[in-house]
């Protein structure tokens, strides 16, 4: 599991993301997928890509293979994930204990994390995600739009009609 939200490290003030630097990498990015960690006041994005050649840092030879976007991470926190095996999942983040007194040790948990607002969530991300790589935006776009047709809202109209 990928920890979202602020897991005792202070947070900026903006409301752009920025990379976070991650020193140890358990894939070298060809035979492991390598792991990009994006932050914003709202988000934690964290995506895991293949490479398919030496260059440098070319976006053209990344294969995305996951992803993981965390957002309203100070208040309500949920997160939408994707892996190319399997597909989309979406889960509301819960601590078991109180961060502030246990240094931040206490474990997240995945538990299911209802409706999602695509509206809103992709309305954030387009207003923050400007200084992401423009491969990264639009694959984490394209993500967005693509979980928010799978999605069939269930407002209380809905429900009646199919009642």
């Amino acid at each position: 599991g990928v920890k979202c939200g602020n897991g005792g490290r202070s947070f900026w003030e903006g409301d752009v993301f920025r990379e976070i630097n991650i020193s140890k990498q358990a894939g070298d990015g060809k035979t492991a997928p390598k792991r990009r960690w994006y932050q914003s006041d709202y988000f934690d994005l964290f995506l895991w890509y293949l490479k398919h050649d030496d260059k440098t840092d070319s976006s053209a030879n990344r294969e995305f293979v996951a992803m993981q976007l965390c957002y309203d991470i100070r208040r309500n926190q949920r997160a939408l994930g994707w892996k190319k095996e399997t597909g989309f999942h979406h889960n509301k983040v819960s601590k078991d204990g109180d961060t502030l007194s246990d240094g931040g040790s206490s474990a997240a948990i995945l538990v299911d994390g209802g409706a999602f607002d695509v509206d809103r969530v992709l309305k954030r991300f387009l207003d923050e995600s400007k200084p992401l790589p423009l491969v990264v935006r639009k694959f984490v776009l394209s993500k967005l739009v693509e979980f928010g047709k799978e999605q069939t809202p269930m407002n209380s109209e809905t429900l009646a009609a199919s009642q």
